[in-house]
């Protein structure tokens, strides 16, 4: 019977919150409005990060899962300072045979851009190169067809076979269940698609494309060109990204340390292609996101969060003061009713059921406003990530934390107000043709108090910006060492398709003819590389000279 009696009081408490709340539709709004705007920005921003470092692979047990990559102690230079640096596929197939540590031993090599022929035009997808036990090892199931048998990635530039993902199936192949047999074409080699990967799974990679394919490794001489295809069993070029299975009892370190005892033997036995070179282990759950990025993504979506989370800050700031302006003002209404014998701890509950019922309308209101405003945050993404390689939906994780962010924001702006008021000057209050509560509003040091920090942070977060802004005009305002205005790129590799050299030399020279007669184009140039956009390097040897006098170059 308590507890039905407690459910009656919080239910009037809540009635009459409303009631109150509907009688200042003014201060209502602005109330509503100004704690959902800091809450929608708190979770558009974490809507983000839950999508990139919360949300787990959909692989089965993937606190058992690593990732293994080869560090060199005297590698100086590297892509965006990465100390990791995947690993070469000979080095693979050794730690693959040798270890012990390992359920299960597997290989990927990719993203890489495929073209797809065979309808009305070609177009580009991505795909990757794996072992056959690729999916075996993350303990995935086909939802149509089969993935790999043993042994299919065997037979160099025999095995095609073709495993599509979900998203390619259901997007560019209707959802079709006769899809099984059917033929891809993927760089002029027809594959046969036996299988379709489970919803959701794009790779290891975060970042991965929605739409792809995964094709045996034993095919990278159709897929891959040029050096690439040349170099793939050279064990100093660090293609095949290495994953394997913890066997049950077996630690992180452990594995790790047998490991290095294989490195060690590999730079005994081949000393000039594994000289300096050892390996490291990382959880597969946090090398999803790169595995030399994750500091990275963290130290960023805390910042993004700390931003907004200032913002909220005012906003709980600035809503307390005209709570507690509201309280004064509602003195004698609390007077009267301690006068009836209401008790402090009623009092007190009444107003902070008042400013949960706010904190939730606010809740509500900035899920809305994050709806809409995850699409724009997304839309300054890189240009490699597709619009729907990252699953931006809202998760119980998501709901869960705009709850707690309301709940914890009807805390901060209620309980001060709500101390306050539960203590009135009952002769004060109550006296006829009072102050109405003008008391309240000139004796209030704590409102002092709050007026003061909302402008400190106010300030704070005004000069923070004011330095972002200034940050991004210094580097949008560097000099590249090129103009890049009106510039147009776009890639293509004539290798992968099996072009050869005197095919790929008439190409070239009818795509810069056909460019520079476009309308509105000056001119139009072909090149390995554009400006900025990376490179390898490579041993040069000048004719008549040996390995000993080749340079770096």
């Amino acid at each position: 019977m308590e507890e039905v009696g407690n459910l009656q009081t919080l239910f009037q408490d809540i009635r009459y919150a409303v009631r109150i709340l509907t009688k200042n539709p003014g201060f209502t709004a602005v109330a509503v409005l100004s704690l959902a705007l800091g809450i929608g920005a708190n979770t558009t921003i974490f809507t983000v990060v839950n999508a990139i470092l919360l949300n787990p692979l959909p692989v089965k047990n993937i606190a058992r899962l690593v990732e293994v990559d080869t560090i060199d102690s005297k590698t100086l230079v590297t892509a965006a300072n990465a100390t990791k640096l995947g690993m070469s596929y000979p080095n693979f197939q050794d730690y693959a045979r040798d270890s012990q540590v390992f359920a299960g031993v597997g290989c990927f090599v990719g993203p890489l851009p495929l073209t797809w022929s065979g309808g009305a035009e070609p177009r580009q997808i991505f795909g990757q190169m794996v072992s056959a036990n690729y999916f075996e090892i993350l303990g995935l199931r086909p939802v149509s067809g089969r993935f790999f048998l043993p042994g299919e990635d065997a037979k160099l530039g025999g095995n095609t076979v073709a495993v599509l993902s979900y998203s390619l199936w259901a997007n560019k192949f209707g959802s079709d269940p006769n899809v099984v047999g059917r033929i891809l074409t993927l760089n002029a080699t027809p594959y046969t698609v036996i299988g379709v990967a489970p919803h959701g799974f794009k790779g290891t990679f975060t970042f991965g494309n929605a739409e792809q394919v995964w094709i045996p490794v034993s095919m990278y001489p159709q897929v891959l060109a040029g050096f690439f295809k040349e170099n793939f069993n050279d064990r100093r070029f660090l293609t095949t990204t290495m994953i394997g299975r913890l066997k049950d009892g077996v630690s992180l370190s452990e594995a790790e340390a047998s490991l290095k005892t294989i490195a060690s033997h590999l730079e005994s036995a081949f000393p000039k292609d594994n000289a300096s070179r050892s390996v490291a282990l990382t959880p597969l759950a946090e090398a999803a996101v790169g595995v030399n990025n994750r500091n990275q993504f963290v130290l960023a979506g805390g910042l993004m969060m700390g931003i907004v989370g200032l913002v909220l800050l005012i906003a709980c700031v600035n809503l307390a003061n005209l709570l507690l302006a509201q309280a004064a003002r509602r003195e004698k209404e609390i007077g009267l009713r301690a006068a009836l014998g209401a008790s402090q701890g009623r009092v007190m509950r009444q107003l902070l059921t008042e400013s949960l019922v706010l904190a939730i309308l606010s809740g509500v209101v900035g899920l809305v406003i994050a709806y809409g405003g995850r699409a724009v945050l997304w839309s300054f993404r890189p240009p490699f990530i597709l619009d729907g390689d990252i699953d931006l939906g809202f998760d119980s994780r998501v709901l869960f934390f705009t709850l707690g962010m309301a709940l914890l924001t009807a805390v901060f702006i209620g309980v001060a107000p709500a101390i306050k008021a539960a203590k009135p000057d009952l002769i004060e209050a109550l006296k006829v043709g009072g102050r109405g509560g003008t008391v309240g509003l000139t004796r209030n040091p704590f409102r002092s108090l709050l007026v003061i920090t909302e402008i400190a942070l106010a300030l704070v977060a005004l000069v923070g910006a004011g330095l972002f802004i200034r940050s991004m005009q210094n580097a949008q305002r560097v000099d590249p060492g090129f103009e890049s205005k009106n510039l147009f790129v776009f890639a293509f590799d004539l290798g992968a398709l099996h072009y050869d050299e005197g095919r790929a030399q008439q190409y070239f020279r009818a795509a810069i003819d056909r460019a520079e007669t476009s309308p509105g184009v000056e001119s139009a140039t072909i090149a390995s590389n554009f400006p900025l956009g990376g490179g390898l390097a490579r041993t040069v040897f000048p004719e008549g000279q040996d390995e000993a006098s080749g340079y770096r170059g």
